[in-house]
């Protein structure tokens, strides 16, 4: 079997990455508008996770300021529980780190207990909660931090 590798992705990935969005509810549905402009910026990192040229998953990150934010991250549903979150965090955390970011922020759906356990595995830590941020349903969100070490 191929392994998984992680890139930036491109408007060709548009279509995988929407499906993958869509099998989601607990992924952030952006309108695909919001992922071209993302896939555009200079301000924005948006990876996909593939094997044998199959997108499995997506992430996509704000890096405007030294403090990144992990702004949507999924998996698609056939693939879930098979390391693919876990390796585009990795990744996400290998390019903050070779751009000297100081920090990787995320928020979690408090009932999001797979996505918790899959960012606490790679080392972000909790650090607060916003009551009632999320709708639909409604509910708090907990707050991540990936504190990184850059050499100087």
């Amino acid at each position: 079997m191929e392994a998984i590798s992680v890139r930036s992705a491109t408007e060709a990935d548009l279509p995988a990455i929407l499906q993958i969005q869509r099998d989601s509810s607990t992924a952030a549905q952006w309108p695909v508008g919001s992922y071209e402009e993302a896939i555009r910026q200079d301000t924005r990192l948006v990876l996909v996770a593939e094997q044998s040229g199959q997108i499995l998953g997506f992430l996509v990150a704000s890096t405007a300021t030294e403090e990144w934010e992990l702004e949507n991250i999924a998996v698609g549903l056939s693939w879930r529980r098979q390391g693919i979150g876990r390796a585009l965090l990795q990744a996400l955390i290998r390019r903050a780190q070779d751009s000297r970011a100081s920090e990787i922020r995320q928020e979690i759906r408090a009932s999001h207990l797979a996505a918790q356990q899959t960012g606490q595995a790679v080392g972000f830590v909790q650090v607060g909660r916003r009551k009632g941020y999320y709708r639909d349903p409604d509910e708090d969100a907990l707050l991540f931090n990936y504190l990184l070490t850059t050499s100087k």
